[in-house]
């Protein structure tokens, strides 16, 4: 700890001790004042009833027999007659004039009073006798030893509150300055990579909850680091895993096109042809590769949030069905020779609607349909549904059906391509459920596939992904 906070909190203990003592003098003062008036009066009026005992001088003698017994006491009494005249007296002194001054009491034994008896300061008063004539107890009380007193009392009173007020403020500065030592080691801890480093709370204090809230923020941060570490170690793996991706199908292009340039004079129309489409398929397969790919990195991004709207899934089902049938890939009711058997729930209230993300649900869909179309024989089924609080999207196909294993591998990237099957020289890593389970994942959805076993083969597959209706969600959250 530095001088000047040092110095600081001296001048507070000061103050403080300072502010104390005006209180204490206050209640000093009114315990000597008004409420003491009382007590005050009857200590005059016992020594006035010890002087009419007996003759004035013999009772003064008496008085400083008993006040002999207490020396600290120190008392002048005069007995004055109504001219002024000493008539009897325990001190060679002249009466106090300004006590005089204020005049004489007019019947007997009332009290004129200057000054506070119980006080460090000089109190005197005038009491009438019980006499004949006009006579006069004069007394007075120098105070001397009393003011003794109540000085050393004051000063060992605000040097006690100085002490106490600093004592306690050191103690807490001390208590502090360790529990900063202890951050400073904890926070040097986590500096150096160790993110288990915790407070010890034991005590719940201000500090202590202080330190729990520390750990509790300590433990976010470890939360958030290996969230970042994984999504670092996922970044590094999809790029090598991009790398490798795109190294096969450009090695594919490269060696058709140096085949067609080296030997397309010799070749026949018909293996132009297919050295043609071999590139084409390549190009297409490649192109819709990195879009794939990258789709999938944005989605997978930490800070990715969809776009919070409200969704009609009907219409966005029936929007990509008449893109699909608009692109000349056949007649209205078809899709590149497969026929499309569409039947859409009717839905008009938004209670129906779905929250989440219109451009990425109309790609879910897209999704869902070219892969069915893509294994279909010759039919596909699309069917749209709501059911205890979800709606579904049905897409049923007549292929060659999913064999258990590939049920529990969809959604995951496969390690080579394979062939899309009928023929179609286009390949596929499986990212297109990769995208399909994301985007579902981001909706709060879930996906269920079934193949039926017709004998020992497998036929058909229908895909259903239920998304959590916007009137369920909202239940949820509240």
């Amino acid at each position: 700890m530095n001088r000047s906070l040092w110095l600081r909190f001296l001048a507070i203990s000061v103050v403080f001790a300072l502010l104390l003592s005006l209180l204490y003098a206050r209640l000093i003062r009114e315990i000597a004042g008004d409420a003491s008036d009382d007590v005050q009066r009857s200590m005059y009026l016992f020594i006035a009833r010890l002087v009419e005992e007996a003759p004035y001088p013999a009772s003064i003698l008496r008085l400083d027999s008993l006040r002999a017994e207490s020396p600290s006491l120190a008392l002048d009494v005069w007995v004055l007659s109504a001219s002024g005249q000493v008539l009897a007296s325990n001190t060679a002194a002249a009466p106090p004039q300004k006590l005089l001054a204020l005049g004489r009491p007019a019947r007997v034994h009332d009290v004129l009073t200057r000054g506070r008896f119980f006080s460090s300061t000089t109190a005197s008063a005038i009491v009438r006798l019980d006499a004949p004539e006009p006579t006069y107890l004069v007394v007075r009380n120098a105070g001397q030893s009393g003011r003794h007193v109540f000085l050393t009392l004051g000063i060992l009173f605000v040097v006690s509150v100085i002490g106490a007020i600093f004592l306690g403020l050191s103690l807490v500065l001390l208590y502090l300055r360790g529990r900063s030592r202890e951050v400073k080691q904890v926070i040097a801890r986590i500096e150096s990579g160790d993110l288990a480093a915790r407070f010890k709370v034991d005590r719940l204090d201000t500090v202590g909850r202080l330190m729990h809230d520390f750990n509790s923020m300590a433990d976010e941060i470890g939360r958030l680091v290996a969230r970042l570490q994984d999504t670092e170690r996922a970044r590094r793996e999809l790029l090598q895993e991009l790398g490798h991706d795109l190294r096969t199908p450009m090695t594919s292009l490269r060696t058709a096109i140096e085949t067609l340039a080296a030997h397309g004079n010799a070749m026949s129309d018909a293996e132009r042809r297919e050295f043609f489409n071999v590139v084409s398929s390549e190009f297409s397969y490649f192109r819709k590769l990195v879009d794939d790919l990258f789709f999938i990195a944005e989605i997978d991004e930490p800070r990715y949030r969809n776009a919070a709207e409200l969704i009609d899934v009907d219409t966005v089902v029936n929007n990509e069905i008449q893109l699909m049938q608009s692109s000349g890939r056949g007649e209205s009711n078809s899709a590149g020779g497969i026929d499309l058997d569409v039947a859409l729930g009717q839905r008009k209230t938004a209670s129906c609607a779905i929250i989440g993300d219109a451009y990425l649900i109309a790609r879910l869909f897209r999704n869902l349909l070219e892969n069915a179309i893509k294994h279909a024989r010759s039919t596909v089924r699309v069917r749209t549904r709501t059911r205890a609080g979800f709606v579904e999207i049905l897409v049923e196909d007549d292929g060659p059906g999913m064999s258990p294993e590939a049920i529990a591998a969809f959604g995951q990237r496969r390690s080579q391509r394979i062939l899309a099957g009928k023929g179609d020289l286009r390949a596929s890593l499986g990212l297109g459920s990769v995208i399909i389970k994301t985007i579902v994942s981001l909706h709060g959805g879930h996906i269920m596939l079934e193949s039926e076993r017709a004998g020992n083969a497998l036929q058909g597959t229908r895909i259903t992904i239920a998304l959590p209706l916007e009137e369920s969600r909202s239940t949820a959250d509240a």
